[in-house]
């Protein structure tokens, strides 16, 4: 993890670096939503009823009536081309991140800004921020990041625009106390805590969302029992295990901002375990209809970046440190 900031690498090195293991991960994750989309069940009717229809019908209008009325008859139609089409797409961004030469990386990161831009819109609902309640009513809903908040398509986003970014940008970033690149993963935790102090997760039907949603659509029967009690916990006692979802959050925020990076990250770790599983299901991975892993590798690989920032800053240290002048 990290370096030795005295190994002979310059500050712009370490960027360089992190830059490269991003690519990897970001191409990586693409050729996995790719490979995921062949799974048998992609190219049935589940797919986009139990896929698309819950997240075209929590969209606020007039994507809605779009989504709906136009995009998801056309998908029922042509079921196995969209499905053709949407693997297609993802192996080739995939793909191409990892090896492309420059000029053609760049077009691949744009690409992959305007394709999760659509996978976060039509496919995830702006991150479930909103909820369908019958008719055509919609409410706020109960996004949290213990079922995906904000969405991985968000942090697909994010991603790509940072890689996009010139080397000088993210040195110059580098010099803000808390900037929303080398510093984002306890900007998102606010964000998270935020979207958990919804009222609305305080109670049973709340708390019905996160453990026992997971439980009902994630999680294959043999392993219930590893998210039963909890789900039946979280809804007998839905404002005491709010409370005791919300206060992780709020560690964790505490400990990136007062400086103890590695001791954050390991718990983010463990934490971004925890709701993998519990609240997540691993992204849907053993339903056969998972499109990607979810949210928590994406927010492994940004809290990742927040610990190297410590690494970046000893090499500045170290480069500043050199080149000062010397008086005898």
């Amino acid at each position: 993890m990290g370096g030795n900031p005295t190994s002979g690498q310059t500050a712009l090195d370490v960027i360089g670096l992190l830059k490269h293991r991003l690519r990897l991960f970001l191409g990586g994750l693409w050729l996995l939503d790719g490979l995921l989309q062949m799974q048998p069940q992609m190219f049935t009717s589940n797919f986009p009823a139990q896929v698309l229809l819950p997240s075209f019908q929590s969209l606020p209008q007039p994507l809605r009536a779009f989504a709906l009325g136009t995009l998801y008859p056309y998908i029922q139609l042509h079921e196995q081309v969209f499905n053709t089409l949407a693997l297609l797409v993802q192996v080739a961004l995939g793909a191409i991140i990892l090896v492309a030469p420059k000029r053609l990386y760049g077009v691949s990161l744009v690409t992959s800004i305007v394709w999760s831009t659509l996978i976060w819109v039509f496919g995830q609902a702006f991150g479930s921020i909103f909820a369908f309640t019958g008719g055509a009513t919609l409410m706020l809903g109960t996004p949290s990041i213990y079922t995906g908040f904000p969405g991985s398509g968000l942090l697909y986003i994010y991603l790509s625009i940072i890689l996009l970014l010139p080397d000088k940008v993210w040195e110059n970033h580098s010099r803000k106390s808390l900037s929303p690149l080398w510093d984002f993963a306890p900007l998102l935790l606010t964000g998270a805590l935020i979207a958990q102090l919804n009222p609305n997760l305080f109670t049973a039907s709340g708390q019905a969302t996160i453990f026992q949603s997971n439980l009902d659509t994630n999680i294959p029967q043999a392993l219930a029992w590893s998210v039963a009690s909890l789900a039946g916990y979280s809804m007998a006692s839905p404002f005491l295990a709010n409370i005791l979802e919300v206060i992780p959050i709020i560690s964790l925020i505490a400990l990136w901002l007062t400086g103890h990076r590695r001791t954050a990250f390991i718990l983010s770790c463990v934490y971004l375990a925890f709701a993998w599983w519990f609240g997540m299901g691993l992204g849907g991975l053993l339903t056969g209809l998972g499109t990607d892993p979810n949210t928590p590798p994406l927010l492994l690989a940004i809290s990742y970046l927040t610990l190297e920032k410590q690494v970046f800053d000893k090499r500045v240290l170290v480069e500043n440190t050199m080149s000062a002048p010397r008086y005898n």
